[in-house]
């Protein structure tokens, strides 16, 4: 991510470093938007008063949303979901 460029970095760049997109949309001023998306878990065990065990489950969901005006990246940003 850090070396993605706003104004500089292209379509061919982004897709030889991130691969082809989950979604792709297109717009009528011909801007496109390509998404990526991550899946991450996290499983951590807390003890409660040396007695009680639990185990509790994290699910996050990153969404990176980039932005191409004339194959050029215009704006990226990621979204974030966690369950």
């Amino acid at each position: 991510m850090t070396r993605l460029q706003v104004g500089q970095s292209d379509e061919q760049w982004v897709r030889i470093s991130f691969g082809a997109p989950v979604i792709n949309l297109n717009y009528a001023d011909g801007t496109e938007i390509w998404k990526y998306r991550d899946r991450l878990e996290k499983d951590t065990e807390v003890g409660v008063f040396l007695i009680f065990s639990v185990d509790l489950e994290e699910e996050r969901v990153e969404t990176l949303s980039i932005e191409f005006a004339d194959g050029i990246v215009s704006n990226y940003w990621i979204e974030e979901e966690r369950f």
